[in-house]
């Protein structure tokens, strides 16, 4: 059962992630210039991080924390080896918290417990990434629309299932900021970002009200693929 969950999962977010390269590049291909891991906590249950990343965890970080991180590390190691990238070398974290790859590589990780999600992507100089998994179950019992979304968003959110549209919501910003910290290099906040539903495309059209920086002006826009499985949301952001 626990392999059949995993190989279902693996195929969405591979599915996700196809239909991400081609809107941005058709000449990506996975296994060549993108490798992608998903793993389960049971999966990698005896996975050893290396000394220097066990380092980064506080000292006095909870289970569940520890199993996310080392969860993250093991996906990460793997999607690695797919584009024959040095795999052996540690993911330290920079200094907003952001996963920091060797030369010529890009990468993000999400953790949604008992699952860990990792993309990678050579040529770094041409790409951010970032990606984003999440569960409707944890929207439950629980309204951040107002802190999450801006007038437009709300209004879609509203006319629909709130809770698996505030979710989508949610995931897919959290994946647009993992993709453009690195270019930014500041906090983005969630109403920094405005999104726009195409069903048909399964994706949202992502784009920056005001600049965020020098380099990333006002109007700049992205797509931001959102796939639904089962409680599960995941996102994903090449640009």
């Amino acid at each position: 059962m626990e392999q059949t969950a995993i190989k279902t999962l693996a195929c969405a977010v591979e599915r996700a992630v196809i239909r991400t390269m081609a809107d941005e590049d058709g000449s990506l291909g996975l296994s060549e210039n993108v490798g992608l891991a998903v793993v389960s906590e049971k999966e990698v249950a005896n996975y050893a991080l290396h000394p220097e990343e066990a380092r980064i965890l506080a000292p006095h970080a909870c289970r569940r924390k520890q199993a996310e991180f080392a969860l993250g590390r093991a996906a990460s190691h793997i999607a690695l080896t797919q584009i024959r990238a040095e795999s052996s070398e540690p993911i330290l974290r920079g200094p907003g918290g952001e996963p920091l790859w060797g030369d010529g590589i890009v990468g993000s990780i999400t953790h949604c417990f008992p699952w860990s999600v990792a993309v990678v992507v050579k040529c770094s100089n041409r790409f951010a990434i970032g990606v984003d998994l999440e569960t409707t179950v944890g929207m439950q019992g629980t309204d951040i629309s107002h802190l999450v979304c801006r007038d437009a968003e709300l209004d879609w959110v509203r006319h629909g299932n709130f809770q698996e549209r505030l979710t989508m919501i949610f995931s897919a910003k959290e994946a647009v900021y993992k993709a453009f910290y690195p270019l930014c290099r500041r906090y983005i906040d969630f109403k920094e970002v405005e999104l726009t539903w195409f069903p048909e495309q399964s994706r949202f059209q992502a784009e920056f009200p005001e600049p965020l920086s020098a380099n990333l002006p006002s109007g700049q826009a992205c797509a931001v693929h959102c796939l639904r499985h089962a409680e599960l949301v995941f996102s994903c952001v090449i640009h």
